[in-house]
């Protein structure tokens, strides 16, 4: 090498030297790291949603191959009555799962932000429900409401009865769905809600005692609307959740859905179109269906949740 392009050389910075391949091509390394992933997510997630989406639009018995139907399935979804059915069984215990749910968690979280004795203890208790599966806690109150079981061994005096029909009957089967679905969200929700009173600046609740204001007005004026984020969050949470009700349906109802398909819920159906009846198009179109009412209904609530 000449002496001159040794001197060019040693008069150059760092800088104007030729950076090292790892650090230029820096960029594909990470793309690299991350493909795994990647595809992971495309083959799992995306790929069956794309095929789920295409098979709506097909008559397909897992037998032969799909046929283009178009809008077939989805236009007949709403001339059967199942479907209908499983419609407003939907939309009853999503209400039944969302409403008592977000005021009783918020109403738990409440007394638990406050100090008093043996609370980690009560927190405790009242938090288990959340660490067992669904299915879990589907078996074990499927035990328990026995015709003559421990429930009815406990409200059976008071009625004057000893054996009450708890799961086969129409309403009582309705009703213990929700139930039994808030016993075990509503803990959940309430460690949301603590979360977020945690959040809450002390201070501003002593300025309006200070200024004397109830309780009630601290709540309402001070407390709620400081935990707006944390609403939007139980609320869309809750609703998606009351959406895909399933397991509970599945474990605890006579014929996965009865009495009389009175707790026939999107879910189940679904199942049954695909799985049962070999009608996997109309069970796609259902699937599409569902998850665009969960698309609309969360994008609402985020919605409002931003307006001020």
């Amino acid at each position: 090498m000449a002496m001159n392009d040794i001197r060019q050389m040693a008069g150059r910075s760092v800088t104007d030297l030729p950076a090292p391949s790892l650090t230029r091509h820096r960029k594909w390394w990470g793309l690299l790291f991350v493909a795994p992933a990647v595809l992971f997510f495309a083959v799992f997630a995306i790929f069956p949603i794309g095929f789920g989406v295409y098979l709506s639009f097909t008559r397909y018995d897992l037998l032969t191959p799909p046929q283009w139907i178009g809008l077939g399935n989805y236009t007949g979804l709403f001339r059967d009555r199942a479907f209908l059915v499983a419609i407003g069984n939907t939309m009853l215990f999503v209400f039944g799962a969302t409403v008592p749910v977000w005021v009783l968690s918020l109403w738990l979280a409440l007394r638990f932000d406050r100090c008093f004795a043996s609370r980690n203890i009560w927190k405790s208790l009242f938090f288990s429900p959340v660490l067992p599966p669904l299915v879990v806690v589907a078996v074990i109150w499927k035990v328990l409401l026995h015709p003559n079981g421990l429930v009815t061994g406990l409200v059976g005096p008071i009625f004057g009865v000893t054996e009450i029909r708890w799961l086969t009957d129409p309403v009582l089967s309705r009703l213990v769905m929700i139930v039994v679905n808030d016993w075990t969200m509503i803990p959940f929700f309430s460690m949301i809600w603590l979360a977020g009173l945690a959040g809450v600046p002390d201070d501003l609740r002593r300025a309006g005692e200070l200024d004397g204001a109830s309780d009630k007005q601290i709540f309402f004026l001070i407390t709620l609307p400081l935990l707006k984020p944390t609403a939007v969050l139980v609320a869309a949470l809750s609703t998606i959740n009351a959406f895909q009700a399933f397991v509970l349906q599945y474990e605890m109802t006579p014929d996965r859905g009865g009495p009389a398909d009175a707790n026939l819920t999107l879910g189940l159906l679904i199942l049954k179109y695909g799985f049962q009846y070999f009608r996997m198009g109309e069970a796609a179109a259902a699937s599409v269906l569902l998850f665009a009412v969960i698309l609309l209904v969360t994008a609402a609530q985020l919605w409002l949740g931003r307006q001020k």
